[in-house]
């Protein structure tokens, strides 16, 4: 009995295991397909609301996922280090490939999850989150650890569905959801957070100079660590 349970544990390990790679392929290729309408122009957005970096700069982009969005930026930063931390290991794989056809050396993979980021204290000059904030298991914990690795003086850009948006305009969300044969339910979590109620958790972690726009689909935020270190 206690070998069948085994073997019944190691075969869910194996489904799950090739579920995640599946669901990583799927979402890769559809990332790819919308890189030059959402990833660049993000990743340009990103460094306009920057002070210049250098060679000694580290930019961390938290959900890498297939790497898209830190390829862009390895484009527009050549001499910054890029960190895409991702929990998937499927995710991680790709983006390395990404990386390697893209020739972006300058490119690191490092797996773990918001809520415990592996990286030093004081050690990160940016980190840049697109549409993964809603899926935190822990949001306040996760902006709480991007206040820990970030050097004072130090910016978060983070970007991610509006649900004010999704309230005005929900019937239409649904009709375009249903022409591509999914349910609108399944789709509801993306729109899990207002702008204001993101901003209410940023002060609350400790960040000043926030701005943000949140009148369309997305909305955008960016925030600095104060630069007098918190003790």
């Amino acid at each position: 009995m206690e070998q069948n349970d085994s073997s019944d544990s190691t075969n869910k390990t194996v489904q799950e295991e090739l579920w995640d790679k599946e669901k990583a392929e799927r979402h890769a290729k559809l990332t790819k397909m919308a890189s030059r309408l959402i990833y660049a122009p993000f990743a340009r957005k990103i460094v306009r609301n920057l002070p210049p970096l250098d060679n000694r700069s580290v930019v961390v982009d938290l959900g890498t996922g297939p790497g898209i969005l830190s390829i862009e930026l390895c484009k527009l930063l050549p001499k910054a280090k890029i960190i895409g931390i991702d929990p998937s290991r499927s995710m991680l794989e790709i983006a390395k490939k990404n990386a390697d056809k893209a020739k972006m050396s300058h490119f690191e993979p490092k797996r773990g999850r918001a809520e415990e980021i592996p990286l030093k204290s004081d050690s990160v000059d940016v980190v840049v989150n697109q549409f993964s904030f809603h899926e935190w298991e822990d949001p306040q914990k996760g902006l709480t650890e991007i206040f820990r690795v970030l050097k004072p003086g130090g910016s978060l850009v983070l970007r991610d569905f509006n649900r004010d948006w999704f309230f005005r305009w929900r019937l239409l969300f649904r009709f375009f959801v249903s022409m591509i044969g999914e349910s609108c339910e399944d789709h509801l979590e993306m729109f899990k957070f207002t702008l204001n109620e993101v901003v209410t958790l940023l002060k609350r972690t400790g960040f000043d100079e926030i701005k943000g726009k949140g009148k369309g689909f997305t909305f955008f935020l960016h925030a600095v660590k104060n630069k007098e270190k918190i003790g």
